[in-house]
């Protein structure tokens, strides 16, 4: 009978290696970006892991914890470019504490979701992170998790009431409106997302309590739109700037939009800023480099994976009865090139973006959408 060699212990493996076993656990486990383990040490023990026959049981060690190590998260579009950072985002937080995670797009559909939900908590995931589809309550998969923590991020459900992170909208769309106001507009658009959604009615209220605030109407005849897409967007702002007294400004709901009012501008022969200002919620790498520049409302996409991630853990961890945690995060405007002074017939320059203090948290809205 040939001779077979016992796979390495954990401990004798680190004594081989000349590190402590707690590292060398660590890495197998997975955790090694968390603990600042470097990668040079990483690599050498799973190749001495390897080369020993040292295997951990990933399967064994859930079953004995009653863990997976995972977590699922559910977007509504991962084509939208903030959806898609927010997921790089919190699949870079999770696995610095040690958590894969398993991500689904529910292309804004109810039965999508629920069907993805089904799934992953037949993955047995630790807890879900969900950015939900704008339903009527009876109908949200959510209230069947199956005592499972979940975590809302970005929109926010009245029922069921579950922790969530998310930023502040409405505040974000009075420092927008402010900004157009202060630049002499007075006739300020609004191109929206999904009317009745969460997010969308947050800033469509932030709107509309600026506009008052100075004085202005804030009618129907200046509100637009039916979904976060580019097309919607164009009809939305084609709407808008087809109308006998036109808006000499647009606020766009969403990044997405903004492309849209852009590509009806330009249909139109409306040039952005010298006939038309416009301001849009989310930045990304185009808003800066287009001409113009955009001015946007930047939502803190890196502390909204990290917070709602750290949530979500906690409630893992230890499992509370008291009222659902909600943090909202506060944004900031970044002016670039996109507004024009009325007062002084010019493009306004782009100062330093200053952040906004702490807003107090909104008032709960209904199941939404961006």
């Amino acid at each position: 009978m040939p001779h077979t060699t016992a796979p390495m212990s954990l401990k004798s493996l680190a004594r081989e290696l000349g590190i402590s076993a707690a590292t060398v656990s660590r890495v197998l486990s997975g955790q090694a970006e968390r603990h600042r383990i470097s990668i040079a040490t990483r690599d050498r023990v799973l190749g001495a892991a390897r080369a020993s026959g040292l295997v951990v049981d990933q399967l064994a060690r859930s079953l004995r914890l009653r863990r997976t190590q995972s977590i699922g998260l559910l977007i509504p579009d991962i084509s939208n470019p903030f959806f898609a950072q927010l997921a790089r985002q919190i699949e870079r937080r999770a696995r610095h504490h040690g958590y894969s995670v398993l991500i689904a797009d529910s292309e804004e559909d109810a039965d999508v979701e629920a069907a993805a939900m089904t799934l992953m908590l037949s993955r047995r995931v630790d807890g879900l992170i969900v950015a939900p589809v704008g339903t009527p309550a009876t109908d949200n998969p959510l209230r069947s998790l199956g005592g499972r923590p979940c975590v809302l991020v970005d929109r926010l459900l009245e029922q069921p009431s579950l922790p969530a992170v998310t930023s502040d909208h409405r505040h974000g769309a009075e420092l927008a409106t402010q900004h157009l106001i202060a630049r002499g507009h007075r006739r300020i658009g609004c191109v929206e997302g999904s009317p009745g959604t969460f997010a969308n009615d947050a800033r469509i209220a932030g709107w509309r309590a600026a506009m008052a605030s100075a004085g202005l109407a804030a009618g129907d005849d200046l509100v637009a739109g039916t979904g976060y897409s580019v097309d919607a967007g164009v009809a939305a702002a084609r709407t808008l700037l087809r109308r006998a007294e036109r808006p000499t400004a647009v606020l766009a709901l969403g990044n997405v939009l903004a492309l849209g009012v852009l590509q009806a501008a330009r249909e139109e022969r409306i040039i952005v800023p010298d006939d038309l200002s416009l301001v849009a919620f989310d930045d990304q790498l185009w808003a800066a480099v287009t001409s113009p520049a955009l001015t946007i409302v930047e939502q803190p996409i890196e502390a909204l994976g990290r917070e709602v991630v750290d949530l979500l853990l906690e409630r893992i961890a230890a499992p509370l009865d008291d009222p659902p945690a909600r943090r909202i995060l506060p944004v900031r405007l970044i002016e670039r090139e996109s507004v024009r002074d009325l007062g002084a017939g010019r493009v306004v320059p782009a100062p330093p973006a200053q952040r906004t203090p702490d807003p107090p948290a909104p008032a709960h809205g209904r199941a939404g959408a961006r």
